[in-house]
């Protein structure tokens, strides 16, 4: 049941009986598939999955099925809150990772007026439940942008999207479950330090990979000027 509720809730599937049946409400975001930085296995990770959804749900008094309740209650012992910690310390600052040779050779040919990490603007998930809850839309690194395995420089448009990816994968294994619990926190004035980061430099191998798929998919020559390109990205300050 606490994985058809996954399933079903909040993407507009009317079947009577269903807990959010006629009610428009919306859920938290959801993951399709496992992401590339998690190795856990795939039931462990599954599990994991539908307990920090059900949680963030009901932090947002979302309507779940008995069943999907009961499941919650039964998975929620001290050792998995316990792995829900560690599992998104790849987002903390902290976690960043500290410069091995290969990684200061690459950092060191990046050309000196490139724009630094905490120029590129990315976007929380659409709809309302992301809106006030003080998602920070820059990371706070003043590192260089990352380069190819040629020495170009990543294009912002493409790091927008490769973050906002990591965004959604934060929000959907235990970070929005953060947020809400600080919003507070926030109302009451207090100063707190942003709770999502992403190691560019740190996932240099996948960030590459990854750019280097979508350029193939978007049928994009990094090495060819804006108007020559068939995507249309935005330039490097």
């Amino acid at each position: 049941m606490a994985e058809y509720d996954y399933f079903v809730l909040g993407e507009g599937i009317e079947t009577q009986g269903a807990p959010d049946f006629e009610l428009e409400l919306e859920y938290p975001v959801k993951l399709v598939g496992k992401p590339f930085w998690v190795d856990w296995s795939t039931l462990e990770f599954k599990d994991y999955k539908l307990w920090t959804w059900i949680q963030a749900a009901r932090a947002l008094e979302r309507p779940l099925g008995e069943g999907t309740v009961t499941w919650f209650n039964y998975f929620s012992i001290e050792s998995n809150q316990v792995q829900a910690k560690e599992l998104l310390a790849p987002f903390r600052k902290e976690s960043q990772k500290v410069f091995d040779t290969f990684l200061e050779q690459k950092y060191t040919s990046v050309y000196p007026n490139t724009s630094s990490i905490s120029t590129i603007e990315f976007d929380p998930p659409r709809g309302s439940i992301y809106m006030d809850l003080y998602i920070n839309r820059t990371i706070q690194d003043n590192r260089y942008i990352p380069t190819t395995e040629d020495g170009l420089v990543i294009r912002k448009k493409f790091l927008k999207y490769y973050l906002e990816q990591r965004l959604e994968e934060y929000l959907a294994l235990g970070g929005l479950q953060e947020l809400i619990e600080r919003k507070t926190l926030f109302i009451e004035g207090y100063k707190l330090p942003d709770l999502f980061y992403w190691d560019l430099w740190g996932n240099l191998e996948h960030l590459r990979e990854s750019y280097s798929d979508y350029c193939a998919e978007e049928h994009f020559d990094p090495e060819a000027s804006d108007e020559e390109s068939v995507a249309s990205f935005d330039t490097q300050a």
